[in-house]
């Protein structure tokens, strides 16, 4: 029997795998990123808002009650707040310093969740430990600058990247409504509150040739609406969140490795001992419980 069937049934591992997935879809966005115009915030709001749509348009709802006001909460943390801190810390610090300081949320989800009283196994957070290591071998160099708002807004990206899981997973779904329609509502409800900033600095929509439209569509569809409706579904099927967090840190492998295979990027001995790491963490962390 293999490592990771002895410590999770096959049902588990499905879920697991399905999990997953979501991480790896979304580290295809930064390389198709490089294809679309030097507009962040616009990146942001065509991905994010042709996302929400899709899935509404899969799984057609509307929020009811208090979901009106914790679509808008949980899209501002999921989405609104992380897209508009990434690219400000993006444009402050090198992308390397971001991805290593956003990748401590699978540090910090652990912490929360034993915080709140849940029981939490050291080994899920030496394992987180492990991968986010593993994520600044991968992307880190020498000589990267630092300027403090740019890292503070990195550090607060990755505390709403934990709350966000967290709030998703302790609200779950409303009775009889499907997870895509709840991911659609924060989508939308993060998507639209970034069209205001997106004017503000950086003016209207930029033009984009047909290949770059192309890329806008993988980024809305692939990217984006599968990749977070399989990261959200398993916590709404009962991944814990302590487990989604280190599977988030698949995204950065991901990028790597399509870099090197498609972009004539190479790896470094200590980017393939990274890459180990952040692998070893999933398998550190693999337990019955998560």
């Amino acid at each position: 029997m293999s490592t990771a069937a002895a410590v999770a049934p096959p049902r588990q591992l499905e879920g697991l795998s399905r999990c997953a997935l979501g991480p790896c879809l979304l580290g295809t966005a930064f390389l198709v990123t490089q294809q679309l115009p030097v507009s962040p915030m616009w990146n942001s709001v065509e991905r994010v808002v042709p996302a929400g749509l899709l899935l509404l348009a899969l799984r057609p709802a509307l929020p009811r009650g208090s979901w009106w006001l914790r679509s808008l909460g949980l899209g501002a943390l999921n989405f609104g707040a992380f897209f508009a801190l990434q690219a400000f810390a993006v444009h402050r610090v090198p992308g390397a310093v971001v991805a290593t300081v956003t990748a401590t949320q699978a540090v910090l989800v652990p912490l929360l969740v034993a915080l709140f009283g849940e029981r939490i196994q050291p080994r899920q957070v030496a394992a987180a430990a492990l991968g986010v290591v593993g994520v600044a071998l991968l992307v880190l160099r020498a000589g990267h600058r630092l300027d403090a708002a740019g890292v503070a807004a990195a550090l607060v990206l990755a505390g709403s990247a934990a709350a966000g899981m967290l709030l998703t997973r302790h609200w779950g779904t409303p009775p009889g409504t499907h997870h895509l329609s709840t991911t659609a509502w924060q989508m939308l409800a993060g998507g639209f509150a970034l069209v205001p900033l997106a004017f503000m600095l950086e003016g209207g929509p930029p033009a984009m040739t047909h290949g770059q439209v192309l890329a806008a569509g993988w980024l809305a569809a692939a990217a984006t609406a599968a990749a977070f409706a399989l990261f959200f579904g398993g916590l709404h099927r009962g991944v814990p969140p302590a487990t989604v967090a280190r599977l988030a840190l698949l995204s950065p492998v991901v990028a790597a490795l399509l870099g090197w295979t498609f972009a004539g990027e190479t790896l470094s001995p200590a980017q393939l001992v990274g890459i180990a790491m952040v692998l070893s963490a999933q398998l550190l962390g693999a337990s019955r419980r998560g």
